[in-house]
């Protein structure tokens, strides 16, 4: 280097710069200030370089940090919008591999109870080594991942040796560096792992709130890993944030169950108040039971003496449903158990459900049930019925489940009691409506058939399913049964009548007079007849036989018998003890009715005509009915009196009351209808005759009657009413006409004249009188009876005879006749007097008879075309009579024309022998066979008093005429 001095600087120097050591001197000096710069320069890059990397390892460091918080700010974010555990597990899968730059994510919960753990693991679908870059994927868009893919968990004992349970177990991080170090300390995981691909794994605790260990999450690499601290960190800060978001689902889950719970108590409450019979309740507790806690099937079974009795079940197969319909209190299942030891019964697998019972076990298998519950209704010291519930899937339940369980039963329990407080009401109720009925019906009853029938009714009141009533016999050595025919409480039908001597509990009560109580069967077979307890049916527990007692002496015993075991305490006895009294007093009241009917019977039947007159030309029948409502007969009867020939009287009457005075009034009353006839026979004077009979004697007033005069030769219907139900007359069309216009008051009582009118007549008529028990019915209006009558009236095609039993049954109908019926039908046409005249055999007589026969003829509507055959018929018939009688000694003819309806008989008699004809020349000989041809029946007698020729012929009549 050359320095050039400065002329005006460096003059001062030059002396010494010149001088050569001096030269050699400050050239070193240069040298080693070349040296010392060169270093002093290098040194100074050094330390910029060193500067400078120092600033980009802090820059990248910075960098990393920063893209790391992203990363963990992105994971709160997923883990913070996650609602439920399995929600924090899969998004730390997902996230927490891309934070720590893992290949596996690992959670690992703590189950209920700590001795367990479940795994829930993915693979990351990221780099094992984090990028620079920011991740797309920082701030998620669901809940749930969508890059990593979820295993099935599993579970694992919490003792089993892994760096997870090891973890879970001390609470304490456990770092795994390299496949050597995992084979040193978890052999039995190697050829997993290695299988897996992870050789280095770093396992965190997970605390709650409370500092408690809940799980722990584990992360794995396939390649060999050193932890610093940094990472630590990261893997630290990413288990505390799923700590958090864990603690926040679990209370979030507790809020949602308690929310569901309450839920689902509400519903079950809200449906127990509307309830009101136990199978009310029954069926919201089933309901209840498999909506809230998702059973499969359930039912409720009440229990009884010695069974248990399902109320209520659903979901359950035929099969199961017939075998648990009823089943025996003794048999081992969870439904017995629970109602005996009135505690709740939970078997949460199938394995525990059959190591408790294994009796059950082919049914558990059939059925496939994972869970049962068997909760008892228990109030107080009572269990009356028992909830049981299938589930066909492993249930667990908590601490919440268990609560609402326990709340519903209570609850349950409750409404279980208050619905049986309320049938108890409404049976009580309702058997105090039966027995009032049945007591009604004992009041009523008028027969032992009644008295048994109200028994019978009333044992549902009673408390009893079954019973019989027995009655001493007229001899004393046998008591009759009378039972409900549903098969008698104490015997079968074959054994209808026992011995007075017997030793069964209706003879004993019978014969004693003291009351019978058996309690249980045991004690029926101790103290009874083998013979009569072996036809006990086996669904009875317990009898009662009472005896029945009237009038100091004993008449029977009625028995009773119970489905369920009865203790028969001092108010039962009471109470069956006056039923007892009840039936005792109707059935000597039904004794003594049936002794005044059977007097009024045979009074009657005497009184009332034995046979109807027989009258010609016309046809009568009859029917007398007693009602079979009550036993008392009444005063209904009929007439038929003859005046003369065409003319007679109807007569139906119906004296007030019943029994034997109304029977003896009704007698009087017919006797003087009948004496009375005879001197005036229009019905409305005789009905003024009967007043007087009436006002005299105090059991004939208020009768009813209609009397009705038919004069067959005039063509009329006369016909007057006392207070009576209208007749009916019926014409050959088919037309009805009541006869209610000649209408007055019952007899005896105030009145100075009876209406009486005529009704106008031709062809065949059919004449309806009745009395009041015909048409009345309590349940029916009058006026529709009356309708219904006239309609059966018309249509009917019943002949005369069985006319008024036809009435009777249609009237009827299959109902209860409350009163007697008197029923009295007529039917007949107008007449005409039959044509009678006796002639001098000479054919001179011929002309004038055949004048007065067309005229007779004319008179009985027969037309022309049949008047000229009878005319031509009868001539030859009196030819044959004049020409063939043998003698002419003056000897008359007698001729006889009489007509029944539309058939008219002829009959020509003469009085001489038989003479042969002359020789015939074919001219004559034909007369018989004309008459054959014109009349429909032709007969001839002969006989030593002279011959008889007959015929008949069968004529339209003409309404013309």
């Amino acid at each position: 280097m050359t320095v050039v001095p400065d002329n005006r600087g460096f003059a001062w120097a030059a002396p010494w710069v010149t001088h050569p050591s001096l030269g050699a001197v400050l050239l070193v000096v240069v040298l080693i200030l070349l040296v010392l710069l060169t270093g002093t320069i290098r040194s100074h890059r050094r330390i910029v370089a060193r500067d400078t990397q120092d600033r980009m390892r802090a820059e990248q460091s910075r960098s990393h940090q920063i893209e790391q918080n992203v990363w963990l700010r992105g994971l709160s974010t997923a883990l913070s919008r996650a609602i439920s555990q399995p929600d924090v597990a899969a998004v730390l899968v997902e996230q927490g591999a891309t934070v720590t730059g893992s290949s596996t994510a690992t959670i690992a919960l703590r189950q209920p109870g700590g001795a367990s753990v479940t795994l829930m693991s993915a693979k990351s679908t990221t780099h094992n080594t984090p990028t620079h870059n920011t991740p797309t994927h920082n701030t998620p868009t669901h809940n749930t991942p969508t890059h990593g893919t979820p295993a099935a968990s599993v579970s694992i004992p919490l003792e089993y040796p892994t760096p997870v349970t090891e973890t879970i177990r001390h609470g304490k991080t456990v770092l795994i560096a390299s496949a050597g170090e995992l084979a040193a300390r978890y052999p039995q995981l190697v050829d997993d792992r290695v299988r897996n691909g992870t050789v280095a794994s770093a396992s965190i605790p997970m605390l709650d709130s409370d500092g408690e260990v809940i799980g722990a999450v584990e992360f794995g690499w396939s390649s060999p890993q050193s932890f610093d601290v940094d990472q630590l960190v990261i893997f630290e800060t990413a288990t505390e944030l799923c700590a958090r978001a864990l603690d926040r689902a679990r209370l979030y889950e507790l809020e949602y169950e308690a929310r569901r719970l309450a839920e689902n108590l509400q519903s079950f409450t809200t449906a127990l108040a509307g309830t009101e019979s136990r199978a009310d309740v029954a069926e919201a507790l089933v309901h209840g039971s498999m909506k809230g806690f998702g059973a499969d099937a359930a039912s409720v079974s009440v229990s009884t003496d010695d069974s248990l009795q399902m109320l209520v079940g659903r979901g359950f197969d035929e099969p199961t449903m017939d075998k648990w319909r009823t089943f025996p209190a003794s048999l081992v299942s969870p439904a017995s158990d629970a109602l005996r030891t009135r505690l709740t019964i939970l078997l949460e697998s199938q394995a525990d459900i059959i190591a408790a019972y294994p009796n059950l076990q082919s049914n558990v298998e059939r059925t496939g049930a994972q869970t049962w519950l068997a909760l008892p209704l228990v109030l107080g010291s009572e269990a009356p019925a028992v909830l049981f519930a299938v589930f066909r899937s492993p249930r667990s339940f908590s601490s919440q489940d268990r609560s609402l369980i326990s709340t519903m039963g209570l609850q349950a329990a409750l409404a279980f009691e208050r619905a049986r407080l309320r049938e108890n009401d409404l049976a009580e109720a309702e058997k105090a409506r039966q027995l009032a009925a049945a007591i009604g019906g004992l009041t009523a009853a008028a027969t032992k058939d009644a008295v048994s029938s109200a028994f019978i009714k009333a044992l549902p009141a009673l408390g009893a399913q079954a019973g019989a009533l027995g009655l001493i016999s007229d001899d004393g050595s046998t008591l009759d049964f009378h039972d409900d025919g549903n098969h008698s409480a104490f015997y079968e039908t074959q054994w209808q009548t026992r011995p007075i001597g017997a030793r069964t509990p209706l003879v004993i009560a019978a014969r004693t007079g003291e009351s019978v109580f058996v309690s249980d069967r045991d004690e029926l077979v101790d103290r009874f007849d083998a013979a009569g307890v072996e036809k006990v049916s086996d669904t009875h527990r317990s009898w009662a036989a009472l005896p029945l007692q009237a009038g100091g002496r004993s008449l029977g015993a009625l028995g009773l018998s119970f489905d369920a075991r009865q203790r028969f305490d001092a108010g039962q006895r009471v109470k069956l003890a006056s039923f007892a009294a009840l039936c005792a007093n109707a059935l000597a009241r039904a004794a003594r009715f049936e002794l005044e009917h059977s007097i009024a019977i045979t009074l009657q039947s005497t009184l009332l005509p034995k046979q109807l007159k027989v009258l010609a030309g016309v046809e009568l029948s009859a029917q007398y009915s007693p009602g079979t409502a009550e036993l008392s007969v009444g005063g209904d009867w009929y007439d038929v009196i003859e005046l003369s020939e065409g003319r007679f009287l109807l007569v139906v009457g119906d004296v007030v009351g019943h029994g034997i005075e109304s029977a003896a009034a009704m007698g009087k009353l017919a006797t003087a209808t009948r004496a009375l006839a005879q001197v005036e026979d229009a019905p409305a004077a005789l009905l003024r005759q009967l007043d007087r009979v009436a006002a005299a004697d105090p059991t004939t007033q208020f009768a009813s009657m209609a009397i009705v005069l038919v004069d067959r030769q005039a063509g009329e219907v006369r016909y007057s009413l006392a207070g009576h139900p209208a007749p009916l007359l019926r014409r050959e069309d088919g037309s009805i006409e009541s006869l209610d216009t000649a209408r007055s008051i019952p007899l005896g009582g105030l009145t100075a004249e009876r209406p009486e009118l005529t009704v106008p007549f031709d062809g065949v008529i059919t004449l309806l009188l009745y009395t009041d028990g015909l048409t009345e019915r309590r349940t029916d209006h009058i006026d529709d009876r009356i309708r219904l009558l006239q309609s059966n009236f018309r249509d009917t095609d019943a002949d005369i005879n069985a006319l008024p039993r036809t009435m009777i049954r249609l009237m009827m109908n299959g109902g209860v006749q409350h009163d007697d019926i008197a029923v009295l039908c007529a039917s007949f046409t107008r007449s005409v007097p039959a044509y009678l005249r006796t002639i001098p055999a000479h054919t001179n007589q011929l002309a004038g008879l055949r004048v007065e026969l067309r005229k007779w003829l004319l008179a009985a509507s027969v037309g022309p075309d049949d008047t000229d055959d009878i005319l031509v018929a009868v001539g030859e018939a009196l030819t044959n009579a004049i020409e063939h009688g043998h003698g002419h000694d003056g000897r008359p003819i007698d001729m006889r024309a009489e007509h029944k309806h539309n058939l008219h008989t002829f009959a020509i008699r003469d009085r001489g022998a038989w003479r042969y004809p002359p020789t015939n020349d074919g001219s004559r000989g034909r007369g018989l066979a004309l008459i054959h041809k014109l009349m429909d029946d032709v007969s001839i007698e002969r006989s030593e008093s002279g011959t008889t020729i007959t015929f008949t012929k069968a004529v339209e009549q003409d309404p013309t005429l």
